[in-house]
């Protein structure tokens, strides 16, 4: 009874013709055992390539090609393992090799840059202080108030005039009697002060005191609570650019140690890859865990790219917040990345917001505001009752004459005057003053709210960061103990992989895993690092320096400002 066979379930039907059958067997088997008996089934079926380019270019073939499982695994031959059928009866083929393309991941994607410079926490916040724009122009804010103090201090101080006049009159003039005379006349003045004309005083006199006592009295008050505002307001400047330099600093930490670990990642999935590759080819694991481990590889080496991006761009902008030359790629002195701790994690957030609220330099500006107004207030209450006063003293040579006394431009003599004039000023009929005493009492209510919208910004800040703190403290812990679990597994199963033991998917998960943890590591560390630093500011002290503080600033790649427009012309025109 003949037996009836049907290949893959597709095929004719064979059991009429055996030998037929018989001799198509053999036929396969010799044609099997021709192209695989020297060639293992692991190996590269594509052409090899020219392995004189460079490493950064191409990976030998050797790299190519999936390494075979350690351990007691033996590649099988031909004969000993035919060709695999699909459902549809089709013989599978070895799978392609990891491409070249994939692997490259030591290839950097950004351009190197020109030129380095190594850069440290105390470093930048050093470099902040002396070259940001924006400190030292709120500090030119405080040369300005002490230039109006010392003007308001200097009211009472005279002026000093020196010059001459001459005056000349020809035609009718009348006196106070009502005559009218023909009269011709010419006189001159000349030493210290100037104006004077017949009869009267010195209209400019030499030594000069013009001011209302109001404005002398309450204006140096007035311009110094002002001096200390700027300052306040200068500090907190500083502290918030400060800040913003030490996140900033924190940022290009987190991205060079993310460029780092997506590196290293590449290499572990590239070794993954091979090893699933190997177990696919030698039909002991599936092709769709090889699949699987080069989506991820391919996936990782974006992820590299990613990373360099972000290296790249958190130096521009740091250089950017130093006021550095961009051309220059900043790059950490430390590669540690580990948790900072600044504020005792002991205190209570009352006792915080009890020091912030006695440290901060905001609530001293809006104190000095508060003063400022006040003073102002009170100038305009005095102000009808103290008055404008005026002292003139002058010397010089005077001399003249007219067609009345026969002589023109004689008769000089040495001449003194000394004038004394004060009076009090009612501005109409007292509703002057008294708007402008409502005035100044509005703007003092005004930085009352100032100081109560401060003083709560002030409580808020400090709450938010030390539950920033608290969270990020925890995330810190949590991520540690997920990152040991996650390199645990991953090396027992890449561990069980190489034992053939374990199924290559389960090392393909637990590189994820460890990928995962170690970029989740990364994150809290910078969001504590950055919330500790924020709490500490929020507290009213500008970030500290390290142990660097008192050395030699090193010299910097400062950017050179661009000339303005009109300097620009000028010096085209100096050329010329």
């Amino acid at each position: 009874m003949a037996t009836r066979i049907r290949w893959g379930g597709w095929g004719p039907d064979w059991g009429r013709s055996p030998a037929l059958l018989h001799a198509l067997l053999l036929f396969t088997a010799l044609l099997s055992g021709c192209t695989a008996a020297t060639k293992p089934r692991w190996a590269s079926t594509d052409t090899p390539r020219d392995t004189s380019s460079t490493s950064q270019e191409t990976l030998d073939q050797a790299e190519l090609s999936p390494a075979p499982p350690p351990g007691n695994y033996q590649p099988q031959t031909a004969e000993a393992s035919p060709p695999r059928t699909g459902d549809a009866g089709v013989v599978r083929t070895a799978a392609e090799p990891i491409p070249a393309n994939a692997l490259r991941f030591g290839e950097p994607v950004i351009p190197p840059p020109v030129q380095e410079y190594p850069i440290d926490l105390t470093t930048a916040l050093r470099l902040a202080e002396v070259e940001n724009p924006l400190i030292a122009q709120a500090r030119q804010r405080i040369g300005e108030a002490l230039a109006v103090l010392q003007g308001a201090r200097a009211l009472l101080l005279p002026s000093l005039n020196a010059g001459m006049s001459y005056s000349g009159h020809t035609g009718d003039l009348q006196r106070s009697s009502g005559r009218i005379l023909d009269l011709n006349k010419q006189a001159l003045y000349f030493g210290g002060g100037s104006g004077a004309v017949t009869a009267g005083t010195i209209a400019i006199p030499a030594v000069n005191v013009f001011s209302a006592l109001t404005d002398a009295i309450f204006e140096p008050l007035a311009a110094r609570q002002q001096v200390e505002g700027a300052r306040f307001s200068a500090s907190a400047t500083a502290n918030n650019i400060l800040l913003e330099v030490a996140e900033l600093h924190f940022n290009l930490l987190a991205a060079e140690a993310d460029l780092q670990i997506r590196r290293q990642s590449a290499e572990q999935e590239a070794e993954v890859a091979r090893l699933t590759r190997s177990y696919a080819n030698a039909q002991q694991g599936r092709e769709a865990d090889a699949k699987r481990a080069l989506t991820e590889l391919s996936l990782v080496v974006d992820e590299v790219r990613q990373a360099e991006e972000g290296v790249a761009v958190a130096s521009a902008r740091l250089a950017q917040r130093l006021h550095l030359d961009q051309a220059v790629r900043l790059h950490p002195a430390s590669p540690a990345f580990e948790p900072i701790t600044i504020v005792e994690p002991s205190l209570a957030l009352p006792s915080l917001i009890e020091i912030a609220l006695r440290g901060r330099p905001e609530v001293g500006a809006r104190a000095a505001e508060i003063a400022r107004a006040e003073v102002r207030h009170r100038q305009e209450i005095y102000r009808p009752f103290l008055p404008t006063i005026q002292v003139g003293f002058s010397a010089g040579a005077f001399g003249g004459g007219s067609n009345l006394t026969g002589g023109e431009l004689n008769n000089f003599a040495g001449r003194t005057d000394f004038d004394v004039i004060a009076f009090w000023t009612v501005q109409n009929f007292g509703m002057g003053n008294i708007a402008r005493q409502r005035e100044r009492l509005a703007e003092l209510g005004q930085a009352v709210g100032e100081q109560s919208r401060t003083i709560a910004e002030i409580r808020t800040q400090v709450a938010e960061a030390l539950a920033e703190v608290d969270a990020a403290r925890r995330q810190v812990e949590i991520t540690a103990r997920q990152l040991r679990s996650a390199e645990a597994g991953f090396r027992e199963d890449l561990e069980r992989i190489r034992n053939t033991v374990g199924r290559p998917l389960e090392v393909v998960n637990s590189l994820q895993l460890l990928n995962q943890a170690r970029a989740a590591r990364i994150h809290a560390v910078t969001d504590y690092n950055k919330a500790e630093m924020r709490l500490f500011v929020a507290l009213g002290s500008p970030p500290p320096l390290g142990e660097s503080a008192n050395a030699p600033l090193p010299a910097a790649p400062v950017a050179a400002p661009p000339l303005p427009p009109l300097a620009a012309r000028t010096a085209v025109a100096a050329k010329r």
